[in-house]
């Protein structure tokens, strides 16, 4: 008898836990891992006064993001981000695509000509504050969308 209500008593003590472990899980809400992130693309075209493109101007597209200074912190959290540099082909057009981890507050296109004389002369450097657009939308998790910025710029000789 002992034996038999020791059984019952597990089976019983079993199901119980089961129940309780298997109602406190929320299936509803999806497991996410990683970070928020997003698709980033920068692209142009630089001429010359008369309308030829420029090769090997150097492109330094800066993403910034500012985030609110918490109470008691000593550095400031609205750093730029690293640049991404690039350089103008033979037609004067230029292109990055990355993964950021966030959507940029704004960006900065710094033009510069770093060859000299060549590629038709020296020029001056420019900088633009293009409008981001958003040309992808996110879904409903980690991924935030794409943004594309847009800076044609013509340069003028020094």
């Amino acid at each position: 008898m002992r034996q038999k209500a020791r059984s019952f008593l597990h089976l019983l003590l079993g199901a119980l836990l089961g129940l309780l472990g298997f109602s406190s899980c929320g299936f509803d809400a999806p497991v996410m891992y990683g970070e928020p992130h997003a698709d980033f693309k920068a692209g142009g075209k630089v001429t010359d006064p008369s309308g030829k493109g420029i090769e090997g101007i150097r492109v330094a597209i800066q993403r910034h993001r500012h985030y609110a200074n918490s109470p008691g912190v000593i550095y400031d959290q609205n750093d730029w981000y690293e640049h991404d540099t690039v350089y103008t082909d033979a037609a004067g057009r230029y292109e990055k695509v990355t993964h950021v981890f966030s959507r940029p507050d704004d960006v900065t296109v710094v033009f510069e000509d770093i060859d000299g004389e060549e590629h038709g002369g020296q020029f001056e450097s420019q900088t633009v504050l293009p409008e981001i657009t958003q040309t992808k939308k996110g879904d409903k998790g980690w991924y935030s969308g794409e943004f594309t910025v847009n800076a044609d710029v013509t340069l003028k000789k020094q």
